[in-house]
């Protein structure tokens, strides 16, 4: 614990995603907890995004946070037996690794950054926000903007990351650490099935979904991710090593 003894929380962003994801939740945390917005840029693996968090983080316990490609750098952490862990929380998340239709589906998209680096940021908003939500507009300019700042050399970096990532399912047993789960009712790119099949790999984990909302939770649904987080910080710290 830091000297204050609050929490330390680490917030891990996903693909294409800056520390502008998690703005308004490391503002709402920051009386409740030390808030860590992690990088992961420049990494060529899920590994070394987990190496990279970690160098970000004090020894203290860590509450960890993974947001979509950010969740399995979490439970990467989770597999190592010197990293002490309190909490998890993991949001518009899944445990599978990419088929073959996936994967197939990335390289397109990174041809497709190559010829309009821009405009598939565009399209990929109207594709993974809710098009009927309270934020969705604003969503869809952060999302160009986050991708802007990155850009498109990173961008491809990282859906080679996605697209090689390891299956997650068989570890999910291991994980004694309190835990919960939140998405989206309408999230396309880490459906429903997927935090199904996380709830159902972890012992005592929870599952809430946030109706009438897609992929970018922080950002589509702040207060209710706010809410969420607030209150799994409630739960008791595991020290899960």
């Amino acid at each position: 614990m830091t000297q204050n003894s609050n929490p330390t929380i680490v917030l891990i962003p996903g693909l294409g995603n800056t520390r502008t994801l998690w703005s308004q939740q490391a503002g709402a945390l920051g009386e409740a907890a030390d808030v860590i917005v992690a990088d992961i840029v420049g990494c060529d693996s899920v590994g070394q995004m987990a190496d990279a968090v970690l160098e970000q983080s004090p020894s203290a316990p860590l509450s960890l946070v993974g947001f979509s490609l950010g969740g399995y750098v979490a439970l990467d952490i989770l597999k190592r037996r010197d990293i002490s862990v309190a909490r998890l929380a993991l949001i518009s998340a899944s445990p599978y690794a990419d088929n073959e239709a996936a994967v197939t589906q990335r390289q397109r998209l990174i041809d497709k950054a190559r010829e309009n680096y821009r405009g598939l940021l565009v399209d990929m908003g109207k594709l993974v926000v809710f098009p009927r939500g309270p934020h969705t507009e604003s969503t869809r300019t952060c999302l160009v903007e986050m991708g802007e700042e990155l850009g498109v050399d990173e961008f491809c970096r990282q859906q080679v990351v996605a697209m090689k990532r390891d299956d997650c399912c068989d570890m999910l047993a291991t994980i004694s650490v309190p835990t919960r789960i939140l998405c989206g009712r309408n999230d396309l790119v880490t459906p429903v099935d997927g935090h199904e099949r996380l709830l159902n790999g972890i012992a005592g984990a929870t599952l809430e979904m946030v109706s009438r909302t897609g992929h970018l939770l922080p950002l589509e649904r702040p207060d209710a991710v706010n809410r969420f987080l607030l209150d799994w910080l409630t739960l008791p710290a595991s020290n899960q090593v």
